[in-house]
């Protein structure tokens, strides 16, 4: 709710930054606009002006006149819809009288729904995301802490086990049940059963008591910690250790999650009073590190997403809004160029929803063809022959016919990306070498240009989702073509491997 909260916030903000924006160039262009006519004035002292037009007197006691008495340069007044500006008419250094100017206020409904359609978009992807994620958590802690729960209230009964047919989990579960019942039946003293107990299980656990003494311990915990019988080892982390003093004093259960330090990772930990055993407390510690790993790379996802979309978006709400106020002071050439920036800006825009709709995707079953790779890789060329056209590269090839059973949608993807890749970062007339073959058995695509290469520190992260080389942070693209390069081969089960001069080019191979 934080999260969101903050996100509406935000696009309330890009919306008013965007509705000042405007109300500061339409003051700005009737300011001029004032000045204008009171140069006309003062050599036409006759001239006729429209309604929208005033000259007041110098004696004027209307408010606009009062505040530029007082040392404001000009006056602006604002309504839902209209605009005035007045400024003091000057004749060779002598105030003369006032000119007030009012037209109507420039419209933004275009920009907001810009705005809101895409903030609306890119929230309900995130949204999307966070559900599916936190249910699977969700799913998965509450189905293991009810089985636990079951086992600590119930430690000598089977009550709660299920059939062998569920996840392997239960299964487990099921024999350790087994092997309680059979440790009952041999009227073992409850606390050593519950000793023996814990030892099952491969996360860390261990039983301390209300003076703060560690009673007994598993083998996991010892290996994440130490075989120790005082709670001190837990005083690297103070929150931690306050955590388990408090339930000393209080001792109900609670859940509650830390991170530790020096073992850089975070834990679900859990402090349960043992009823059978007067004066201890179980606490059990779930290694939760991969969850909040993949929360922080969707939050910072979706802080990526944000960045991405306010470039092409200012860059419409400016062309746009010259072309309102401005097009028929405009040459027609300036107004054609204006909208081909608009034009270009908006396939950008859908070009990053329509890469982050794919990066999103779920991994599905594929359903696999015999395709010709030859014939696939012309034909994303063919799509390209413009692009390629226009920055005067030189193209070769060499391909075999070859053919591989793959998914199209997915291989055409991964071809796409790396042939537009390449043209986007080779420099005009540079050249581009594309090659599909066999290589001991196993079907090839190579494509290498002569652009600015790699470092090793770039190589290692070109993969990840919106980084771009630094000598290639003005290219075009969204930043996510090679990141779905390598989610789309990795659930086609091909390799992709890269090698990079600095200064002398890159090479992309594929394997399938």
């Amino acid at each position: 709710m934080i999260f969101s909260g903050l996100y509406f916030l935000t696009t309330i903000f890009v919306i008013f930054l965007l509705d000042t924006h405007t109300v500061t160039i339409d003051t700005t262009n009737l300011a001029e606009r004032a000045y204008s006519i009171s140069d006309i004035l003062n050599k036409s002292p006759e001239t006729k002006f429209s309604d929208q037009i005033k000259i007041l007197s110098k004696n004027s006691q209307a408010k606009a006149v009062l505040n530029i008495q007082k040392g404001a340069t000009f006056s602006r007044t604002l309504s839902a819809k209209h605009m005035t500006i007045t400024i003091p008419n000057y004749e060779k250094a002598v105030l003369k009288n006032y000119v007030q100017v009012t037209t109507q206020r420039s419209s933004t409904l275009f920009e907001t729904v810009v705005v809101i359609i895409f903030a609306g978009l890119i929230y309900m992807i995130a949204l999307g995301q966070f559900y599916l994620s936190n249910k699977k958590r969700l799913i998965f802690e509450t189905d293991t802490i009810a089985k636990i729960k079951n086992i600590r209230r119930s430690p000598l009964t089977q009550s709660y086990l299920i059939s062998e047919d569920d996840n392997k989990i239960t299964t487990e579960l099921n024999h350790l049940g087994e092997t309680i019942q059979h440790q009952a039946e041999s009227s073992t003293p409850a606390k050593k059963n519950l000793y023996a107990f814990i030892e099952f299980f491969e996360f860390p656990i261990f039983i301390y008591d209300l003076k703060g003494t560690i009673r007994r311990s598993n083998a996991s915990f010892q290996n994440e910690f130490m075989a120790t019988k005082n709670l001190d080892v837990f005083s690297p982390y103070s929150d931690v250790l306050q955590f388990f003093v408090n339930k000393m004093l209080q001792p109900t259960r609670q859940e509650q999650i830390f991170y530790f330090e020096k073992l850089n990772a975070y834990y679900s930990v859990t402090v349960q009073p043992i009823e059978a055993l007067e004066r201890r407390l179980m606490v059990t510690m779930i290694d939760v590190t991969a969850y909040k790993v993949t929360m922080r790379a969707h939050n910072d996802f979706i802080a990526n997403v944000s960045h991405d979309l306010k470039t092409p978006l200012a860059a419409i709400s400016g062309f746009a809004d010259i072309l309102v106020n401005d097009s028929d002071k405009l040459p027609s050439e300036q107004v054609k160029g204006f909208a081909k920036h608009i034009v270009k800006e908006t396939k950008r825009l859908s070009s990053l929803v329509t890469d982050t709709l794919e990066m999103t995707r779920q991994p599905i079953h594929l359903k696999k063809k015999k395709l010709n790779l030859t014939a696939l890789t012309q034909d994303v060329l063919e799509n390209f022959k413009l692009a390629i056209q226009e920055k005067s590269l030189q193209v070769t090839h060499q391909f075999d016919d070859i053919t591989v059973k793959s998914n199209d949608k997915h291989l055409y993807a991964v071809l796409k990306n790396l042939i537009e890749n390449a043209i986007n970062y080779t420099p005009a007339g540079g050249k581009i070498y594309i090659c599909v073959t066999k290589i001991a058995g196993k079907a090839t695509f190579s494509i290498s240009d002569n652009g600015p290469g790699l470092t090793e520190i770039e190589k290692s992260r070109i993969f990840e989702r919106f980084y771009r080389a630094d000598q290639t942070r003005d290219a075009d693209g969204t930043g996510l073509g090679l990141a779905i390069v390598k989610k789309n081969l990795n659930e086609l089960g091909g390799q992709i491997d890269v090698v990079s001069v600095v200064g002398k080019g890159t090479t992309f191979t594929i394997t399938l």
